[in-house]
């Protein structure tokens, strides 16, 4: 099964992030880089703030936007070093993530969201 690389390509100042983490070096074993991006999405742990107003409180991951990320096919060579294509179906790489330059919330008395522990 490939493995497939996620690379972020929105810069860290862009508003798209939306107080979502920026994770570089995810990599995920999937069919397909359709795939990799719902497994991807469904791993990163999520913590949802309380809702304001008539907000929603749904959370959805980065992994699913192409205007985010890129997800590229790691070659034979690149695969060896996290197990080859053969093994389950899975995130392979956590990554390390860093939190974009903006944030959405805004104001005086904002809230930020908290890091998980």
């Amino acid at each position: 099964m490939p493995l497939w690389r996620f690379v972020p390509v929105a810069d860290e100042n862009d508003s798209a992030w939306q107080d979502r983490r920026i994770w570089h070096g995810v990599v995920v074993r999937a069919a397909t880089a359709a795939m990799a991006r719902v497994i991807a999405d469904d791993a990163e742990a999520r913590r949802v703030r309380g809702a304001v107003g008539n907000e929603t409180r749904a959370y959805s991951g980065g992994f699913g936007d192409p205007n985010l990320y890129w997800v590229e096919r790691l070659s034979a060579e690149e695969a060896e070093h996290y197990g080859g294509h053969k093994g389950p179906e899975g995130v392979v790489a956590k990554g390390e993530s860093t939190r974009p330059r903006i944030s959405v919330y805004a104001g005086a008395n904002a809230v930020q969201p908290k890091a998980p522990a």
